[in-house]
């Protein structure tokens, strides 16, 4: 076990389902079990530092360490999750003072059958083998982990990526959705949005991918979530919103691959077959629970447009649903800034935000438009600018107060001489304003670097 890995929080539960297996399968005193023993108690005791007791903690289907969600472990541990609730742990707290054998204790509790900790209670036989430096408990404070202070971004972006794979491989396959990962990632995400919002930017900036991947799907799940937010929508409506904009393109895993990927223009009839991905999408949505048919309405409308001059033809109602015109705009900012066919260039963000903004009442709802530029500012996160100084800067955060002056990182010159980065907030230094915006590309700039 490596320092680095033993100082990552959820390396505490991935140690302890390592160990209660091994002793499950080969028994205390196999070599194979002595050494998972010991690496559960170095990871313990590594985390532990210079407090005085660290809680594993189960809590709406998730592990915590203390107050740091351990979202990797909660989707990929589940077994170990669903076995601790069977035994009716919720809570499992290791105190100064903790010796090794007392590790090998808890985990004798962890593998007794469901019968016999039902006669005797977990904690109970705990303190009878003699383990005063662990505690067990049935429950926890409701709500001490409902906001979690600590939610690392980078994690959440990556299960959401996992959740969208699986998501798609399952409809392929004609097999049922399982929701519990994509409500863990989408609660997730939406408590990244509360705290961590310019580090979720920086990642929809990233654009190397193309609109049938699952980049895209979780790029527009996290900008329906800000402007959801930024909309004022409660928690159950900013989670139906997630998962209806996780699931908006699930209808392309009937569309043939070699359709999808297609780099040159589509003819009339291809545009036609690709334009049945809203249908198919609803399809496939049609058993969501009821808590989550929206999305099934979203797949369906997402490209039906404002003025309903879209796809499919929608004659019955006055607009999409307000759901449906948020994803629309999420999903047409992506997919235009980061497309890469041979006959079409991606939009630069600025561009794509501007056009939203004049296609307001039209084709995108104009409400959302207008929070949609608050929230970005006339330059998106990621743009390259540049100053009337000749300076070019890669915008690192959105404007506060004037969509116009966002927060910028100087890198070079327009000569193309590099220079020390340095920030510059042009909501505050009225004296600098942007006067051109450009193409990274042609600098050779991969501006999410600067990020």
């Amino acid at each position: 076990m490596t320092v680095a890995a033993a100082r990552k929080p959820g390396e505490v539960p991935r140690a302890l389902s390592r160990a209660r297996r091994i002793v499950a399968l080969y028994g205390p005193d196999h070599p194979v079990a002595v050494h998972a023993m010991a690496e559960l108690f170095e990871v313990v005791q590594h985390y532990m530092g210079e407090r005085t007791a660290v809680r594993l903690v189960i809590h709406e289907e998730s592990f915590f360490l203390d107050n740091t969600l351990l979202l990797e472990e909660s989707l990929q541990l589940h077994s170990l999750m669903l076995e601790l609730g069977e035994r009716e742990v919720a809570v499992i707290e290791f105190r100064i003072g903790l010796e090794p054998p007392e590790l090998g204790h808890l985990i004798t509790v962890l593998n007794l059958h469901i019968a016999d900790l039902q006669r005797a209670g977990g904690a109970a036989r705990l303190e009878q083998l003699g383990a005063p430096h662990i505690v067990l408990g049935r429950t926890h404070a409701v709500g001490e982990h409902a906001s979690p202070k600590t939610v690392d971004p980078n994690d959440v972006y990556r299960a959401a990526l996992r959740a969208v794979e699986e998501l798609n491989f399952r409809a392929s396959e004609q097999l049922p959705f399982q929701y519990r990962k994509a409500r863990l990632v989408v609660t997730s995400l939406i408590e990244s949005v509360a705290h961590d919002k310019l580090a979720l930017m920086g990642m929809t900036a990233l654009k190397d991918h193309d609109e049938e991947t699952c980049h895209h799907s979780v790029h527009v799940t996290i900008l329906s979530l800000m402007i959801g937010a930024q909309l004022g929508l409660d928690r159950a409506s900013l989670s139906t919103l997630g998962l209806a904009a996780l699931f908006h393109d699930i209808g392309k895993v009937r569309i043939d691959r070699t359709l999808l990927a297609k780099p040159e223009e589509f003819t009339p009839e291809e545009r036609d077959v690709m334009r049945r991905h809203t249908l198919y999408g609803a399809h496939l949505l049609r058993e969501m629970p009821d808590q989550l048919r929206l999305a099934m309405v979203v797949a369906f409308e997402h490209h039906a447009n404002y003025d309903l001059s879209g796809y499919p033809a929608i004659s019955v109602k006055p607009a999409p649903h307000l759901l449906s015109r948020i994803v629309q705009v999420a999903d047409f900012f992506d997919a235009a800034t980061s497309s890469r066919r041979a006959y079409r260039r991606p939009m630069l963000p600025g561009d794509a935000v501007r056009f939203i903004l004049e296609s307001a009442g039209k084709v995108f709802d104009p409400v959302v438009s207008k929070v949609f530029v608050q929230l970005m500012g006339l330059y998106p996160v990621g743009s390259l600018v540049e100053l009337d100084s000749g300076e070019l800067a890669v915008v690192v955060s959105p404007a506060e107060w004037d969509v116009t002056r966002p927060g910028v990182k100087v890198v070079t010159t327009r000569a193309g001489e590099r220079v020390e980065p340095y920030a510059v907030d042009l909501g505050m230094e009225r004296d600098r304003k942007i006067v051109d915006v450009w193409d990274p590309a042609e600098f050779g700039l991969e501006t999410t670097a600067y990020l």
